[in-house]
């Protein structure tokens, strides 16, 4: 039974022009070019081989399956995932929040991106680039009436321009190191009989993508753009700059006539587009690229970087074959890819608490837990998280997150992955009406992507023994 109360019926609002529907997609690759295309992917195929990589593209196509359900149940009742699970589930917020804070909490994005910083102007330190990193995004906001849409907006700029850097980088070393050991080597089958580190190669998979909870804020992304039924929900305003409107509530759904089918059909065809081309497509290509470049530039040397070095270190022979000029153009590519992510996981974090939160203290069983909150505002509440969340950062740069922190959250990422997919599994076919339910191939990839990350959640916790 459920702990809140049923869902009023509405009209499906009919579908807007596809330029507003897309844009979640862009969002979620800007989220998912960072640390797994970036830093761990590039190690594993040094240390294991290129032939990996496919565990990648498979991993993005088993996140992009995962993407379009959880937006499916946005569009259909205006809700977040995390607010419909918890209809059922009434302890699951209890979960939620910690998982939120441990997985994102830490900096580590935000302090590579200041070794970066230090690479590309060549004065200052890590953490003092880290500091104004974060501090501009605080600054960046803040401006923006509506915090979705300055993100939005801005990643639309950034992902295509970082992109057609990867790609001019990738020519001009495909020109200078390739040889036929690429193709070869990309199309054999993966040596498992090696000695293997199950957990980096578990965390390279989930980060394939955006993964842990970030692929449930999808649900966030396409109910605060108000697509869907979410147009009824009203949006996270800035407090200072924007409109104040009615506040965050429980969503809606509609009766299953011909005519709302029919509108239901061009919203999902939205979402297949936006996660089809924007998410998997542009995500898989990076992905190779990424992968590409670390094999023909750091393969022949024998060198294995850790962490951030992997790109410090291309971007130091980029330089040596094409001048200052192009370790400078590789130096601002990675800047843009580890921006957004930084960006994005702290609009993330902040959503997926101020979600929680608003919602739980005004509805259901632990109003009383978080009866504080109820008078303020979801947009309150998520600029304030923002802040603090940045704060926190701040403090935890000096700490830095090596590639042993980045294993351990993706650990607990694909194992978070592994509990919640067979729920929004579970949700999908049960809670929405049979008209709008997945199909039974969807059905068999989520089942396959639970089992799979199963089995890894096993294998790593061996590992540890």
């Amino acid at each position: 039974m459920s702990q809140f109360p049923d869902l009023p019926i509405k009209e499906l609002p009919e579908p807007v022009h596809w330029k507003k529907a897309i844009g979640v997609g862009i969002v979620v690759t800007g989220l998912a070019i960072g640390t797994g295309e970036l830093i761990l992917w590039p190690h594993v195929i040094l240390k294991y081989g290129l032939s990996f990589i496919f565990l990648g593209v498979l991993g993005f196509y088993f996140q992009y399956i995962l993407n379009r359900e959880v937006a499916r149940l946005a569009l259909a009742t205006g809700e977040s995932f995390f607010t419909t699970s918890a209809r059922y589930l009434t302890w699951i917020p209890f979960f939620w929040i910690p998982a939120a804070v441990l997985l994102y909490i830490w900096p580590g994005w935000a302090s590579s991106i200041g070794t970066i910083l230090v690479s590309l102007f060549g004065f200052g330190t890590h953490i003092v680039w880290a500091w104004v990193v974060l501090g501009l995004l605080l600054v960046i906001t803040f401006l923006g009436k509506r915090a979705y849409t300055l993100l939005e907006r801005t990643l639309f700029i950034i992902v295509p321009l970082f992109f057609t850097l990867l790609v001019i980088v990738t020519i001009f070393n495909l020109y200078l190191f390739a040889d036929k050991t690429l193709i070869t080597e990309l199309f054999k089958f993966p040596d498992f009989t090696q000695t293997i580190d199950y957990r980096v190669l578990f965390t390279a998979v989930v980060f394939a993508g955006a993964g842990g909870l970030l692929n449930l804020c999808v649900s966030l992304w396409y109910k605060d753009k108000g697509l869907g039924m979410a147009l009824y929900s009203p949006k996270i305003v800035n407090p200072i700059t924007g409109k104040q409107v009615a506040d965050y509530e429980l969503g809606e759904t509609f009766e299953p006539t011909e005519e709302n089918l029919s509108r239901w059909r061009g919203w999902m065809r939205y979402v297949q587009i936006d996660q089809q081309i924007a998410f998997l497509i542009l995500g898989i290509l990076t992905l190779l690229m990424l992968g590409i470049n670390a094999f023909v530039v750091l393969g022949p040397l024998g060198v294995i970087p850790e962490g951030i070095q992997v790109a410090s270190v291309q971007a130091e022979i980029f330089g040596g074959a094409w001048g200052i000029i192009g370790e400078k153009i590789f130096l601002l590519m990675t800047f843009l890819m580890l921006f957004s992510v930084t960006w994005t996981v702290l609009d993330a974090l902040s959503r997926i608490l101020t979600d929680t939160l608003a919602i739980h203290s005004k509805h259901g069983k632990w109003q009383k837990v978080f009866g504080l909150l109820k008078n303020y505002s979801a947009s309150t509440l998520y600029y304030s998280i923002f802040v603090i969340v940045v704060l926190i950062g701040m403090v935890l740069v000096p700490l830095r997150e090596p590639l042993v922190l980045l294993t351990i959250s993706g650990v607990l990422g694909g194992f978070t992955m592994a509990l919640y997919t067979p729920l929004l599994l579970w949700i999908n076919n049960s809670f929405l009406p049979k008209e709008l339910r997945p199909g039974w191939w969807t059905n068999l990839m989520l089942v396959s992507m639970s089992l799979l990350f199963l089995v890894f959640v096993v294998v790593t916790i061996l590992s540890f023994f």
